[in-house]
Formats: C-alpha cells, sequence, structure tokens
C-alpha cells in the first residue's frame, strides 16, 4: 500500500495566535490564582505594608485575566464574523438529534478504544467540537463573569460591581462564588489532558500532524491506495 498526503491549511493565524495566548494565560490564571487561594510562603515578620507579595501575585492574575478576556472576546468574533470555516460555530448544532448520530458515536468509540478505524476529519470532529464548547466556551464564560464579578467587590460601586455584582446573591454570597471560581478552575488541567490525549492520538492514528498544525496551520490528510 502507498500513501497519498494532501497538505491543507485549516488553522489561520487569528485561530493559532488564540490557541497559544490562551494556553499562556489559562496556565498563569491557574498557578497565580492557585497562590492566592492557598499561598504556599508564609509572609515574613515585620510591618505589612513593607511586604507586597500577595499584592504581586493578585496583581499578575488580574493583568493576565484581562488579556484571556479580550482573547476569548477576540475568538468569539472571530468564531462569528470571520472568514475562516473551520473556526466558525456553523456545524456545531448539540440541539439537533441528527448531531448526535453516527458521526458523534464512531468519533467516541474510536477514543475508547472500541473500533479500529479512525473517522477523518479536516476541522475539529463532533467529540471535539463538544468538549471546546463545554470546557472552553462555557467554562471561560463562567471564569470570566465570576472574576469580574468578585473584581468588582473592591468597588462595588463602580462598573464592574454594577455589570456583574448579580453574581455574588445568586450564589448566596462571596465566600460561595469564590469557592466555585476556584473549584471550576480544576476543569482546565482536566481539559488539557483530554486534550493532549486525543491530539497524540491523532496524530498516531490517522496521521493527520494535529500536533504541528497548530504552528504551522497545515494539516496532512493521509490516505492509503495500492502500489
Amino acid at each position: 500500500m502507498g500513501r497519498i498526503i494532501e497538505e491543507i491549511y485549516v488553522w489561520r493565524l487569528p485561530v493559532r495566535l488564540y490557541h497559544w495566548i490562551n494556553a499562556l494565560c489559562t496556565v498563569a490564571l491557574l498557578v497565580t490564582g492557585l497562590y492566592i487561594a492557598a499561598p504556599l510562603f508564609s509572609p515574613p515578620l515585620g510591618e505589612a505594608a513593607l511586604h507586597k507579595g500577595m499584592a504581586w501575585w493578585r496583581y499578575v492574575h488580574f493583568a493576565v485575566a484581562f488579556i484571556f478576556i479580550a482573547n476569548f472576546l477576540f475568538r468569539m468574533y472571530w468564531a462569528l464574523f470571520g472568514n475562516d470555516k473551520y473556526a466558525r460555530f456553523g456545524g456545531f448544532r448539540p440541539w439537533s438529534p441528527s448531531w448526535w448520530g453516527k458521526p458523534f458515536r464512531e468519533q467516541m468509540e474510536s477514543y475508547l478504544f472500541l473500533r479500529q478505524d479512525e473517522p477523518n476529519y479536516v476541522g475539529h470532529n463532533p467529540v471535539a467540537a463538544l468538549a471546546h464548547f463545554i470546557f472552553i466556551f462555557c467554562g471561560s464564560s463562567f471564569m470570566i463573569l465570576s472574576g469580574l464579578a468578585m473584581y468588582g467587590e473592591n468597588n462595588p460601586s463602580g462598573f464592574n460591581g454594577h455589570l456583574f455584582g448579580w453574581m455574588i446573591p445568586m450564589f448566596g454570597g462571596s465566600y460561595t462564588l469564590h469557592f466555585v471560581h476556584h473549584l471550576m478552575a480544576w476543569i482546565f488541567p482536566f481539559y488539557f489532558i483530554m486534550h493532549i490525549y486525543a491530539v497524540l492520538r491523532h496524530d498516531v492514528v490517522d496521521r493527520t500532524s494535529v500536533t504541528s498544525s497548530i504552528i504551522t496551520g497545515f494539516k496532512h490528510k493521509v490516505e492509503e491506495e495500492p502500489v
């Protein structure tokens, strides 16, 4: 058997930039957020005003958070109005019963090693699209809204307090919202593990160069043919 390898330009530069900025921001937010929730180092003795360790952790967390928000909003704009068919929401219709049909089942069976052949998609397959929607879109949306609500506590009468303060009473108070915000942060490491597994599996099984495609933008479409 021979192989025909066709290069397809799938991930345009805006999508690739979003991906890496989002990845770096997520790591920075997780590290700084975990430290703010449970500091590893005790503050040094002496006048508290002279030691600003926690303030710097909070400053980095807030600064990265606003970069994360801007990057997220740009991705939503590109998905809705960009001239990029692989980055749009057009094929994602989980409210339709047909969307959960044969393609979704075949891809899930492939991930679970229940079938040998691998369905081949140029863009996101149905399972990956659903995972991105749940973890990236829904997860990021909640973290952004809850984070802005907590940020607005510094000035309840300010812009953030007025626009996002409704989340605090909805969750029964500031403490509960902080707790849920920290708890939800753990979905991102869980998603990261699933994402790396799926990407590496595609590279090994169907040889589509998924790993390098997020750097170069090109995927390989591999087809077997008789020699």
